[in-house]
């Protein structure tokens, strides 16, 4: 009898360390995997990421997002269309390690680059800016960027996707 029990302890607690284990290789393997998986980005789940120090806040209508290391891809904007119509994103996205991409996916699940970053573009200047950038009045670069949003009717959503360890700092706003 207690050898019976024994063995279906046994096989409980291996099923359930298997189960556990394939769990953990799928919440750890997934996030690095959505950068150039459309099936991913498309997905019902709205975030799929290992995040460090993420801080996302919103202040006079300006999405400010900050992330020491991100691998994945978090929705940071959704908009339900009553029609097609189109609006403004204007946005400023530095990118200091890695490589992360804005993208629109419309209610048809057509997925949309609007801008896409690396960080050796940045490594490759020498931390310079080039010399077609702006700068504001304070003497900074001014990296601003204006896209349009082609959007459908129906639920619109933004998301960010960064390679592994990305780095970065993005700020939007919507204009109608």
């Amino acid at each position: 009898m207690n050898k019976k029990l024994s063995v279906v302890l046994f096989i409980i607690v291996t099923l359930y360390a298997a189960i556990f284990g394939v769990i953990m290789v799928i919440t750890i393997l997934q996030p690095s995997m959505a950068y150039e998986n459309t099936d991913l980005l498309l997905g019902n789940i709205v975030n799929s990421s290992n995040k460090i120090n993420y801080r996302q806040f919103t202040k006079d209508g300006i999405t400010t997002i900050t992330c020491k290391k991100m691998t994945g891809m978090e929705t940071i904007w959704k908009y339900q269309a009553n029609e097609d119509m189109t609006l403004q994103m204007v946005y400023d996205l530095k990118v200091t390690n890695g490589k992360a991409k804005l993208v629109l996916i419309t209610p048809d699940d057509t997925i949309i680059t609007l801008t896409e970053q690396d960080s050796a573009v940045f490594e490759d200047n020498n931390g310079q800016a080039s010399e077609t950038t702006k700068y504001s009045d304070t003497g900074m670069p001014d990296m601003e960027s204006t896209v349009d949003l082609n959007l459908q009717k129906g639920e619109n959503r933004i998301r960010i996707v960064c390679r592994k360890g990305t780095t970065f700092s993005l700020s939007f706003r919507i204009i109608e």
